[in-house]
């Protein structure tokens, strides 16, 4: 056998799942990633954005709208998946989301404003975390590397 080819061989990867499942699942990872970058270069340089208030325009119900339907599926992800952590992060994702469209509603001050960006930030840092976590678990127990074949002792 050639180097080439043995060298080659040292280097083969299997993969457990489907190539769709797994190719969506590391872009999945890839947003997360993202996200997860976007929120912190946030906090460092002291963004944080709290609750808009709702006006009626299309655009302001549109994104509420859009809000509260993410909020739910979030929750519904929550309660349909038997793992504790993806549970917690989708619980802090989809109460983040709620708590944003319900105080976009009601008229609140400055300072509760920037208690809710703050700590929606952190939920959604902690969320994104985990999610990130997960999806690299997922994906380590997805690949394997061939079994090396022994040619050296004569069988």
């Amino acid at each position: 056998m050639s180097q080439k080819t043995s060298w080659w061989r040292s280097w083969e990867i299997t993969i457990d799942r489907d190539w769709i499942t797994t190719i969506m699942m590391a872009v999945l990872f890839i947003i997360c990633g993202l996200l997860l970058a976007q929120e912190i270069r946030h906090v460092a340089q002291g963004y944080f954005h709290g609750p808009e208030r709702l006006r009626i325009s299309f655009w302001s119900i549109w994104n509420k709208v859009f809000e509260v339907i993410a909020a739910i599926y979030f929750f519904m992800f929550a309660f349909s998946v038997p793992k504790k952590s993806v549970k917690t992060a989708s619980i802090l994702m989809g109460t983040d989301l709620a708590v944003y469209a319900l105080l976009s509603c009601f008229p609140i001050s400055l300072a509760l404003g920037h208690i809710v960006a703050i700590s929606g930030s952190a939920a959604r840092q902690i969320a994104l975390i985990i999610y990130c976590v997960e999806i690299a678990r997922w994906l380590v127990s997805v690949f394997h590397r061939n079994p090396q074949p022994n040619f050296g002792d004569g069988t």
